[in-house]
């Protein structure tokens, strides 16, 4: 470690485990300024502090500037942090996790001499998750990861909060050729199949019964339709089992799972193989804080059926439209997208209009519940109309690099690490 730099204290996911903050955590911490000794607390990772130039096992090699320290015994780091920030004595402390997960002990943690910031989501509806918006005070930063949840801090608790999307690798998640994504698909059975994908955990948020109960309905007319799903099906956090529902509705021929396990993902290429291989992605989750698969499918230029709901309006429409949002049940006169885009309605009255369309989960955030027919309907556009889904993928692509590539949010980060070091 360079001891002439000052320490950055970094408390998310191990870069080494195959989740969302894991990726965007390694990333940020190998791509950003190198003025600062960068040391990323894993919460999940129990053992000795890894030094700098570790490899990952897909190859990404962590920069010189790059340390990852092992946690304690208690749950996301909370016994060992106050020992991490007096060891280090870092200028700048970051936290890339839910809220809930730092409420309410993170309140009565002492940073200093540290500056802090919090790199938050917001998944749901009826603001951050109840209690959580104390978390504004403690911080010298807040910054939302979308759009969605700088609006509902500022509309709820009146904090102005920045912003700064998630990233993506465009180099690496590209859109390949006519010829080898018939290749893939060949390689799997699927040669002539027009192929619904999905990436994600059978957790309770991503509502995948909805997933499947969508699917059911649209491939009913279509023989040549397949649903591959890149999750395990054997996921110890599953919230029912996802065979017995495909069973349920007699679509076992009809479903391919990758074959990823949750303790062993894919690599980098791999997973561009995974979302090339689909002529749409599919998500008909209850609600995202980012939704980092949506992009990578955005830039793979895959068009997308996303649930409309939270950081859709953004992903999907705003900036150029990439795919279809699937409406909330109950909203047939009236969608998130329409509501969000109106900047003359606040996210108290927005939540009020569309909760017929959502249910209270825990923490008290409102959960938006995928309407599976409209759903079904949207992708039967897709299938029926090559021209529509060209539109898309282009628009996708352009807008993945236009916004998403990692180049555009490590300047702004680049730009609040100088500022919040000075």
């Amino acid at each position: 470690m360079n001891n002439e730099k000052a320490n950055m204290l970094w408390l998310s996911d191990s870069p080494f485990t195959v989740t969302g903050f894991a990726s965007q955590s390694r990333d940020l911490m190998n791509r950003c300024s190198n003025s600062l000794n960068k040391n990323i607390l894993a919460h999940n990772y129990f053992g000795q502090d890894i030094a700098p130039g570790a490899t990952t096992s897909e190859g990404t090699v962590l920069n010189p500037n790059f340390t990852i320290c092992g946690t304690g015994l208690k749950p996301h780091s909370q016994d060992i942090l106050p020992f991490k920030i007096k060891q280090l004595k870092p200028k700048i402390f970051g936290i890339l996790l839910d809220t809930f997960m730092t409420y309410p002990w993170i309140l009565n943690v002492d940073f200093s001499p540290a500056k802090s910031l919090f790199y938050f989501p917001s998944d749901g509806g009826a603001g951050l998750p109840v209690g959580c918006e104390q978390l504004l005070q403690k911080f010298d930063k807040f910054v939302a990861m979308a759009k969605f949840g700088q609006r509902q801090v500022k509309d709820y608790y009146g904090a102005k909060v920045d912003y700064i999307q998630h990233g993506v690798d465009t180099s690496i998640f590209t859109p390949l050729s006519s010829t080898d994504r018939q290749l893939l698909k060949k390689a799997r059975g699927l040669q002539d199949k027009f192929v619904v994908g999905s990436v994600c955990r059978n957790q309770g948020r991503k509502t995948m019964d909805r997933l499947i109960k969508t699917f059911a309905k649209f491939c009913v007319d279509k023989p040549d339709t397949i649903l591959f799903l890149h999750t395990d099906p054997n996921d110890p956090a599953s919230v029912f089992r996802i065979t017995e529902l495909i069973k349920r509705y007699g679509i076992e021929n009809r479903v391919m799972f990758s074959g990823m396990t949750c303790f062993q993902g894919f690599d980098l290429k791999q997973m561009n193989a995974v979302y090339n291989l689909m002529d749409v992605f599919l998500l008909t989750t209850s609600g995202e804080g980012f939704g980092v698969p949506i992009v990578e499918a955005m830039s793979c230029g895959i068009p997308q059926v996303v649930t409309d709901y939270t950081t859709t309006p953004e992903l999907l429409v705003e900036d150029g439209k990439t795919g279809l949002p699937a409406k909330l049940v109950g909203t047939e006169e009236m969608s998130m997208t329409e509501l969000l885009l109106d900047k003359g309605k606040s996210m108290k009255e927005i939540d009020l209009l569309i909760d017929n369309g959502t249910f209270t989960g825990s923490w008290n955030v409102e959960r938006g519940l995928c309407d599976a027919e409209h759903a079904a309907e949207q992708l039967t556009k897709l299938y029926n109309s090559d021209k529509l889904r060209k539109q898309l993928s282009v628009a996708g692509r352009t807008k993945a690099l236009g916004i998403y590539d990692w180049k555009h949010p490590v300047a702004k980060w680049n730009k609040l690490f100088e500022e919040m070091s000075q």
